[in-house]
């Protein structure tokens, strides 16, 4: 790779950085253009070269988010020396803890809003099939391991990811979250017909 290739990925990455702590400090409605070249030091026309506009680099910016709530939720699925009842309780209080962060919140706040239906869509299209085979494996692995019992771990992992994908966008506030995460995985494990044995 050339320097300038490189020197353009970093120019986009130090754009995206600055408008993601932008989102963060004063919120996705307030965050100019010019908010972002500032923070980022450099030119307006920069931005420009880079992105098409705001909502572009919401865009970036949420698909950010995606990679980085999927790195960190892998690792709890992946954890296979753990029973899978316990994978799953560990995912939902991380998700938690995700939805909580600063820094997190207020774009995945933003993403979740009725009228940004478009973000929302690219976010959980970025997200979901990655997580979809993760959350299918620890349904298999709770099955093989007796804590779960049901017929087909693929759509017993749509229905757990979707209860709560649900739960954020029922309208969450982030201090109930953590309770409202805890009430979908015990519905989730009660569906999963999960033992109380493993």
């Amino acid at each position: 790779m050339s320097p300038r290739t490189t020197d353009k990925h970093e120019r986009r990455a130090q754009l995206v950085a600055a408008a993601a702590e932008a989102f963060a400090r004063q919120g996705v409605a307030a965050t100019s253009v010019a908010d972002i070249v500032r923070d980022a030091g450099v030119a307006q026309g920069t931005f420009y070269l880079y992105f098409t506009s705001k909502d572009d680099v919401i865009l970036a910016v949420v698909e950010g988010v995606a990679e980085t709530m999927l790195t960190s939720l892998q690792g709890r699925l992946d954890t296979a020396e753990m029973p899978a009842k316990d994978r799953l309780r560990a995912f939902g209080r991380l998700l938690a803890d995700l939805a909580r962060d600063g820094e997190l919140s207020d774009v995945t706040d933003f993403i979740h809003r009725a009228e940004n239906r478009t973000l929302h869509d690219r976010f959980a299209e970025h997200l979901l099939p990655r997580l979809l085979p993760l959350m299918e494996q620890l349904v298999a692995d709770g099955v093989t391991d007796g804590s779960f019992r049901v017929a087909d771990p693929r759509a017993a992992a749509w229905f757990v990811l979707g209860g709560l994908q649900s739960v954020e966008l029922a309208g969450t506030s982030h201090a109930a979250l953590p309770e409202a995460i805890d009430a979908a995985i015990d519905l989730a494990l009660a569906a999963l017909g999960a033992s109380d044995d493993h």
